[in-house]
């Protein structure tokens, strides 16, 4: 499924404004800027129109992100009234820790994982059956 404008205005509890205005603008880079860093951190093939459900959600929960506070400011302050975000919140388009774990699982790259290792040793005189015997080698045979 497509991501799109009025879903995450949905999110939003707003009305979806009309395409071409500047919220529907700043609402669509939102939700591509979301989904690209999202595609680069998981899986190359996922596209704006064929990725897995779950992307699609945490595009739209990131894009929310970016939309409300695309200054990423921390604090913000009108006379006497002020407001905070809570320290640790994510900000923008940055992923969490979690984030980034969901998105490679569904990627298919998260848990244990192996690595080909390679080491060189000299063999120090040692039979070439060594440890175990060849037919040719008369060393160990009984």
């Amino acid at each position: 499924m497509a991501l799109d404008v009025a879903d995450l205005f949905k999110r939003l509890g707003k009305p979806a404004p009309s395409t071409g205005t500047p919220d529907w603008e700043r609402a669509n880079a939102a939700i591509e800027d979301a989904f690209w860093v999202i595609a680069a951190t998981g899986h190359p093939a996922w596209t704006p129109q064929r990725h897995p459900q779950v992307i699609r959600t945490l595009a739209l929960a990131v894009a929310d992100r970016r939309f409300r506070n695309p200054e990423s400011y921390v604090q913000e302050q009108a006379g006497e009234v002020s407001y905070r975000m809570s320290d640790g919140s994510p900000m923008g388009l940055a992923l969490t820790r979690g984030e980034q774990a969901l998105i490679e699982r569904v990627a298919g790259r998260g848990g244990l994982k192996s690595v080909p290792a390679r080491r060189e040793v000299a063999s120090r005189g040692l039979r070439t059956g060594y440890p175990f015997p060849d037919s040719e080698d008369s060393w160990g045979a009984a």
